[in-house]
C-alpha cells in the first residue's frame, strides 16, 4: 500500500481540538484598590473613551467584583476564575495615557493588548508589571527610546508587539535578559545603531524591519528570515562589505562619489565641445544615434514610496537578500526598462494558471510587495499589480532536488489540477538557485491564523457546523490530490493547519502540495516538514519534536488510548455544543488511524474521506435536530470566545514548537 496521507491529525487536532492550560498562581497578592474601581481609574486615563461605557460601577452591581457572576460584561475585560486575567482593548480609538498603577491593582494580568489606537508619548512602565505574559502595543504613537534595563524584570515575558510605532533609540542589551520572550515584533519603527549582540535564548518570532538599524547582523540572529532586517538601508544580513554597513562611511563613499562625478561630467563637457568643433556639419543618421539614449545614474534613480497606513512598502528585496530578480520596488521609467532588461536575461514568469489573467516577472517588478510571512519554504509577499490583481508571492531556496525540465513538467502539471478545495499556482520563475511560486491572493488567510492568530470576527464565526465544513473540505481535497497526483510519493507532503487556507464562506482550499520531491531536505529547516509518515523520512534527520515542543501524534494517541480524548479538544467547542462531543471522538479516531506506526493498518485516502464525510453528515444531522439549542449553541460559543478563551493553551502549534506569528496569516510553509 502505498504511504498514506501524513496527517489529517494535524487539521482534525488544530480544527477541533486544543488543551486547555492552567494559568500560572499569582505571584503577588492582591492590592487593596478594589478591582472596578481600578478599571474605572484606568478610563479616566484614557481620552476617547467612550467605547468603554460600559466601564461603570452601578447601582445593580454595587462593590461587586466585575468577574463575579451577575457582574455586568465590562467590554475588553478577561476574566477567569474571579480573577482579571487580560485586557483587550485593540482598535477602540483610544488615546492619552495608560495608568500603568492602576494596571497593578491586577496581580494575576498576563496579557494586555492596546493595539491599533491613538496612544503618544513615551512608552508607559510596563516592565514594572513582572507577570505579564504578553503585551500587544502594536500601530499607536509611542515615541522615544526604551529604557536600557526595559527586558531586565519581564522575566515572564512571551510576546512583545511594538511594531508600527516611532520608537527610536538603540535596541536595550537586555533584551537577552528577557529569559521566557518567544515574539519579539520591533518593525516599523525608527530604532537606531547596532542589533545587540544576542537574541533571547528562547526566541522564535523576530522581526525588525522597517527601521534605521546599520551594521552587520549578529550570528546568533541569523537563523531568523532575511525578510526581518528589510528595510534598516545600512544593516547588512551576510555583508560582503562591512564599510557599506556604516552610516558614516556609506554617506562619506557616497560623497565622494559624486566629486568623482562632477569632475567626470566636466571632462565630458570639454570633449563634447571639441567634438562639435571638429565635426562636419552635417547631422548624424538615426544608426548613429543608436544606443546613445541618455540615462541618469543607476545611483540617481530613486525609489518612489509606496506608503500606506501603518504600512511601509519592502523596496528592499533585491538589495538586501541577494537576489537579482528586484522584486517589491516601485521604479521609475528609466528603471524599469534596466530591469526589465536583467529580467529577461534571468527568464520570465512562466504562466500555468490562467484564471486571474496574465502577467509577467516586469509586473510583480513594478508592484508594491508586503511581506505576509516566512516559513520553512521560503518567505512570502503579496504584491498588487497594476491592474488590481492580488497574488501571493513564495520565494523558495531549497527546491533544487529535480532538473529545470522535471520542475517547469510539474509546474505545469499542478497548475491544471482543478478542484473546489484546491489552490492551485498561477505562475512561476525558475532561476537554479532560487524559485518564484505565484498564488492567488486569499484575504482571510490560513486556518492556523483564524485558529490562533488574533482571535476576531473569524474566530467567532468558526463554531462546530463550520468546522465540520472545514474538516469535509479537506478530505475532498486530500482525495483529489492521491487521484491526480497518484504517482507521487507524497501527494501533498506539508499538510497542516498552516497550509489550508480559508474562502470568504470558510471553504477550505489547499496550498502547497506536489513540492515535496523538489525539496533538498537535508539542508532545508526541519521545520518544513508537517507529520510524515516514517518510511517517508526514512534517513533523514527529522524529530517531530525537534525544537522541544510536544510531539502531537504521540500526546493524541496516548489520549486515546486512555479515554482523555476531551483534553484534546477545544473547551470552546466543549462548552457550546455538547452534543457534539461523540462526533468529535470519531473525527480524532480518524485521525489517529491515519498516523498509525504500520503502513499497512492505515486507510488510504479514499476510505479517509469517505469516513470524514459520513461522521460529519450524522453531525450536521445532530446540529439541525437540535432545533434553538443551535442558536443558544451559537451565542454559547461567541460569549465563551469573547470571555473565556484566554483560558485555553496559546495554541496546538505553540505546544508543537510553532515557529512563531510570522507563518500565521498565510499558507507559506
Amino acid at each position: 500500500m502505498a504511504p498514506s496521507p501524513h496527517c489529517l491529525l494535524f487539521l482534525v487536532a488544530a480544527t477541533i481540538a486544543a488543551a486547555a492550560a492552567a494559568l500560572p498562581a499569582a505571584v503577588a497578592a492582591e492590592n487593596d484598590m478594589p478591582v472596578a474601581d481600578a478599571l474605572v481609574k484606568l478610563k479616566k486615563s484614557f481620552t476617547n473613551s467612550s467605547s468603554l461605557s460600559s466601564w461603570l460601577i452601578t447601582d445593580k452591581d454595587g462593590d461587586k467584583h466585575p468577574c463575579a457572576p451577575g457582574s455586568h460584561e465590562w467590554h475588553g475585560v478577561v476574566c477567569s476564575g474571579g480573577k482579571v486575567l487580560g485586557l483587550r482593548l485593540n482598535d477602540l480609538e483610544l488615546g492619552g495615557t495608560i495608568d500603568v498603577d492602576a494596571l497593578a491593582s491586577f496581580p494575576r494580568l498576563r496579557s494586555v493588548s492596546f493595539a491599533g489606537n491613538n496612544f503618544s508619548g513615551p512608552l508607559p512602565a510596563f516592565h514594572q508589571l513582572k507577570a505579564l505574559k504578553s503585551m500587544y502595543l502594536s500601530n499607536n504613537q509611542f515615541s522615544g527610546p526604551l529604557p536600557e534595563g526595559f527586558f531586565a524584570n519581564l522575566s515572564h515575558l512571551k510576546k512583545l508587539w511594538l511594531d508600527g510605532n516611532q520608537l527610536n533609540g538603540s535596541i536595550p542589551a537586555s533584551v537577552a535578559q528577557a529569559t521566557s520572550l518567544l515574539e519579539l515584533h520591533l518593525d516599523r519603527n525608527d530604532f537606531t545603531g547596532e542589533l545587540p549582540p544576542a537574541p533571547p535564548p528562547a526566541l522564535k518570532s523576530f522581526n525588525v524591519s522597517e527601521n534605521d538599524l546599520e551594521g552587520v547582523v549578529p550570528e546568533p540572529f541569523r537563523r531568523f528570515d532575511a525578510s526581518m532586517f528589510a528595510g534598516n538601508e545600512y544593516l547588512c544580513f551576510v555583508p560582503t562589505n562591512v564599510k557599506s554597513c556604516k552610516r558614516e562611511q556609506a554617506v562619506a563613499a557616497d560623497s565622494s562619489h559624486r566629486r568623482v562625478v562632477m569632475v567626470l561630467a566636466t571632462l565630458l563637457v570639454v570633449a563634447v565641445a571639441v567634438v562639435v568643433m571638429c565635426a562636419c556639419s552635417s547631422q548624424p543618421s538615426s544608426r548613429d544615434m543608436e544606443g546613445l539614449e541618455e540615462k541618469p545614474p543607476a545611483y540617481m534613480v530613486k525609489q518612489a514610496s509606496t506608503q500606506q497606513p501603518q504600512k511601509r512598502s519592502t523596496s528592499w528585496l533585491g538589495r538586501r537578500a541577494g537576489s537579482s530578480l528586484g522584486f517589491g520596488h516601485r521604479r521609475t521609467a528609466s528603471a524599469a526598462k534596466v530591469d526589465d532588461l536583467s529580467s529577461r536575461s534571468a527568464g520570465d514568469l512562466v504562466m500555468v494558471n490562467s484564471s486571474k489573467g496574465s502577467f509577467g516577472l516586469a509586473d510583480l517588478m513594478k508592484a508594491a510587495a508586503e511581506v505576509i510571512g516566512s516559513g520553512g519554504l521560503g518567505s512570502a509577499y503579496k504584491a498588487v499589480m497594476a491592474n488590481g490583481v492580488a497574488v501571493v508571492v513564495k520565494r523558495s531556496r531549497d527546491m533544487n532536488r529535480a532538473t529545470k525540465d522535471a520542475f517547469q513538467a510539474e509546474m505545469k502539471r499542478l497548475g491544471v489540477v482543478r478542484h473546489a478545495n484546491l489552490l492551485p499556482p498561477l505562475a512561476y520563475h525558475y532561476r537554479s538557485d532560487e524559485k518564484l511560486l505565484v498564488y492567488e491572493y486569499i484575504p482571510k488567510g490560513s486556518l492556523l491564523y483564524v485558529l490562533h492568530g488574533d482571535r476576531g470576527m473569524d474566530y467567532a464565526a468558526l463554531d462546530w457546523p463550520m468546522r465540520l465544513k472545514v474538516a469535509a473540505g479537506v478530505a475532498r481535497g486530500m482525495a483529489c490530490l492521491h487521484t491526480e497526483l497518484a504517482a507521487h510519493e507524497v501527494p501533498h507532503g506539508n499538510l497542516k493547519s498552516a497550509n489550508v487556507l480559508l474562502a470568504p464562506d470558510f471553504e477550505p482550499l489547499l496550498v502547497g502540495f506536489g513540492y515535496s520531491g523538489f525539496i533538498n531536505h537535508m539542508q532545508s529547516p526541519h521545520s518544513v516538514f508537517a507529520r510524515r509518515a516514517p518510511e517517508c523520512v526514512a534517513g533523514h534527520p527529522y524529530l517531530q519534536n525537534a525544537k522541544g515542543g510536544t510531539d502531537l501524534v504521540m500526546w493524541a494517541t496516548s489520549a486515546m488510548a486512555d479515554g482523555f480524548e476531551s483534553d484534546l479538544f477545544d473547551p470552546a467547542i466543549m462548552a457550546a455544543w455538547k452534543f457534539a462531543l461523540l462526533d468529535m471522538k470519531r473525527l480524532m479516531k480518524v485521525a489517529v488511524d491515519c498516523v498509525e506506526a504500520d503502513p499497512e493498518k492505515r486507510p488510504d485516502m479514499k476510505e479517509v474521506a469517505a469516513r470524514v464525510e459520513e461522521v460529519v453528515a450524522t453531525a450536521l444531522a445532530t446540529v439541525r435536530e437540535s432545533g434553538s439549542e443551535d442558536a443558544a449553541s451559537r451565542s454559547s460559543h461567541a460569549t465563551y470566545v469573547r470571555e473565556g478563551s484566554i483560558q485555553r493553551m496559546t495554541s496546538v502549534g505553540e505546544r508543537s514548537s510553532r515557529r512563531g506569528s510570522s507563518d500565521y496569516a498565510y499558507g507559506i510553509s
